[in-house]
């Protein structure tokens, strides 16, 4: 039988959206376009919930970094998993969850490691060119978790795996249920996971060094679980209403640095992490306004707790006098969005949205009294998509974004004060082309002006003692521009190219001041963060596809991505590589057995802007094999870093070495 790459679901990396096995909550999707069901091509990237299992992305950061142009860091020292998306880190590249923003208020940042796959159907990723009616902050680009929608009177699927080391011992499970419903006229989806990790094996490759003496990676444990619950209402077929619940708790450690930088060892972090909890209630409602117009509604609550314990040494029994002994951080967001959108003639439909959200923070050290934070942040957006004929699709947006400080307070000489109230705001413009010049190929041009707002950290944090504040900040801003084109060759093959450049104005960095009492005595350097960074980006995505039997298909994908510092050429960019390959292959042996290998590269990096700490380039291989009993129950084991390679994504901080897993699953 001919194999199509239009109808099978295939590699997350470079590919249009496929269809998932369980339905898209589409009230959960922003839509760059319409009215096709699908983004345009070039614009956005979905990986569905099959692909996501396929490659074993449980967590996003994981889901997420094969994809081109999406480098992946892990550990550090918070111990975070986090994503650049063309060199934009995850301030300016916002989650969201079915449209709703889940960023952390104090931050901006969210630790993706805490946040699993198990209950999504889809996750869009826009980069550069992102759809307006996101909102505020989405300067490159924007990701968004799809959760699920059940299809039948009664569906779902159980999983339960284990984790063991390269010397076959158990160092951690996970389990996951999902289940629902679909009766017509309302539905319901509930769903729960548990994901336990212990610790992990460290290379056997690795050199002992004065913090990590090999073997197991101390304060390498993580626990994190997930619950999801889902109502919805469907009274025709232009109405939909949904009320939905999430509840993640997490608990964390943080392995101690490992390289050999002095002033990082001198420096060297015990934390821990008791609790990383967030919790999110909203409403997504869809109403059809006659037969060419709609009104979209979202509201939500949105809490995240957590704590940071500091010890005094790797026996992680005593807490530590400098710089804090313990931290809690009790955050709340709330606000909403309504988007109205009319097909206003047969080739064009415009849609305007309008944002409000307010952001709380809360904070304080053991023995110190509570800090108060607040923000809030208004949007409104138009975007108009004109079809000139079957072939030339043009789409153009804009957006008023600002935000005002309501509440800031600082802790100075053993007593609460107001810090400085500060405001911004920017217009975003873009504007993107989409040209079929067949059916099975498609050239995309597209121009955006996007910002990114300073957060309460990047305003009003001492960092530790070795900042002063600076309530004054604007915005960041940047220009992109991306030219690309995807062909499919007859039926087998499928290529994909884009280049892009960004050119980032009154980037927010760190700039070397004159010491003062504000910085601790003992800080190293005393800095403050400021609008005086521009930065250039050019780079080069390419993938491929290719069916070369009916049972053996192959998918490879290369980013090249060069970042200039333009305004400060000595102040290094980290993270993020200059060259990443990632490729895989998928053998289907027989018709219940299939062999899945895949192998990522990356080139060295910075782990400091002042070039003393490098993340040398690696290499690594994963294997699995799965098979199919019957249409119920499945099976797969595999080994991830199957040489056992000493790799890093960021210096001092080794990532597993080979480990092994196993997996069942049962459909109903």
């Amino acid at each position: 039988m001919k194999k199509n790459w239009t109808t099978k679901p295939l590699w997350l990396a470079c590919m249009m959206a496929c269809s998932a096995s369980a339905e898209v909550f589409t009230l959960g999707e922003v839509m760059v376009t319409a009215p096709s069901p699908r983004p345009a091509l070039g614009t956005a990237q979905t990986v569905t919930q099959e692909e996501l299992r396929l490659f074993n992305g449980e967590t996003i950061g994981k889901a997420l970094s094969r994809l081109p142009g999406i480098t992946g860091t892990e550990g550090g020292g918070r111990n975070e998993q986090m994503l650049n998306i063309r060199g934009f880190d995850l301030r300016q590249v916002p989650v969201f969850v079915d449209g709703i923003p889940v960023y952390v208020s104090y931050d901006g940042y969210v630790d993706l490691g805490r946040f699993n796959t198990f209950d999504l159907t889809a996750i869009n990723v826009s980069k550069g060119f992102s759809s307006v009616l996101y909102g505020p902050n989405t300067l490159g680009g924007a990701i968004n978790l799809i959760s699920r929608k059940p299809t039948k009177s009664f569906e779902g699927d159980v999983t339960a795996g284990v984790y063991q080391n390269k010397s076959m011992g158990n160092n951690g499970f996970h389990t996951d249920v999902n289940m629902g419903g679909n009766q017509g006229t309302w539905y319901w989806q509930a769903s729960g996971s548990y994901l336990n990790r212990d610790h992990y094996l460290l290379s056997g490759n690795f050199q002992p060094t004065a913090l990590e003496n090999g073997g197991v990676r101390e304060n390498s444990y993580n626990r994190d679980k997930k619950l999801n619950f889902k109502i919805g209402w469907t009274p025709n077929a232009g109405d939909e209403y949904s009320l939905n619940y999430i509840n993640q708790q997490g608990a964390k450690g943080t392995p101690v640095y490992a390289g050999k930088d002095p002033a990082t060892i001198k420096a060297a972090r015990y934390w821990q992490w008791p609790y990383w909890d967030k919790e999110s209630l909203y409403w997504v409602s869809r109403t059809a306004i006659g037969s060419d117009a709609y009104l979209k509604t979202r509201i939500y609550y949105d809490k995240f707790q957590n704590s940071i314990q500091n010890f005094s040494n790797n026996t992680y029994t005593v807490l530590g006098a400098m710089p804090f002994m313990q931290s809690w951080y009790d955050d709340y967001s709330y606000g909403g969005s309504m988007e109205f959108g009319t097909q206003w003639s047969k080739n064009n439909t415009l849609k305007f949205a309008a944002h409000l959200k307010d952001d709380v923070h809360r904070e304080h050290n053991l023995g110190n009294p509570i800090q108060n934070f607040k923000d809030r942040t208004t949007s409104l957006g138009v975007e108009d998509t004109h079809h000139f004929n079957d072939q030339l699709k043009v789409v153009a947006g804009i957006s008023y974004d600002a935000r005002d400080t309501v509440q800031a307070q600082n802790f100075l000489a053993g007593k609460l004060v107001d810090f400085q109230q500060g405001n911004a705001a920017a217009w975003n413009p873009q504007l993107g082309a989409f040209y079929k010049l067949t059916p099975n190929h498609e050239l995309h041009a597209t121009v955006s002006r996007k910002s990114r707002f300073p957060t309460m950290k990047d305003r009003y944090s001492y960092r530790l003692g070795t900042a002063i504040p600076n309530a004054a900040l604007q915005a960041e801003k940047s220009t992109n521009y991306e030219l690309g084109i995807s062909s499919a060759l007859g039926e087998r093959v499928r290529l994909n190219g884009a280049v892009f450049y960004h050119d980032v104005q009154d980037m927010i960095q760190a700039v070397a001041v004159t010491p003062t009492t504000l910085c601790a005595p003992t800080a190293f350097a005393c800095t403050q963060m400021q609008n005086i960074g521009n930065v250039r980006t050019q780079g080069l995505e390419l993938g491929a596809l290719a069916f070369l039997s009916d049972k053996v298909e192959v998918g490879a994908n290369y980013t090249l991505l060069n970042r200039r510092n333009i305004s400060n050429p000595t102040l290094m960019l980290i993270d993020v590589p200059l060259k990443k390959f990632s490729s895989y292959a998928k053998w289907q042996v027989s018709e219940p057995l299939s062999i899945l290998g895949s192998v990522e590269a990356n080139s060295w990096r910075y782990s400091a802007t002042n070039a003393t700490r490098i993340a040398g380039g690696f290499g690594i291989a994963n294997i699995k094999v799965m098979y199919q009993f019957n249409q119920a129950w499945s099976a797969e084991a595999g080994v991830n870093n199957l040489l056992d390679k000493n790799y890093m994504m960021i210096e001092g901080y080794p990532l597993e070495g080979r480990n092994f897993f196993a997996n069942a699953s049962f459909k109903f």
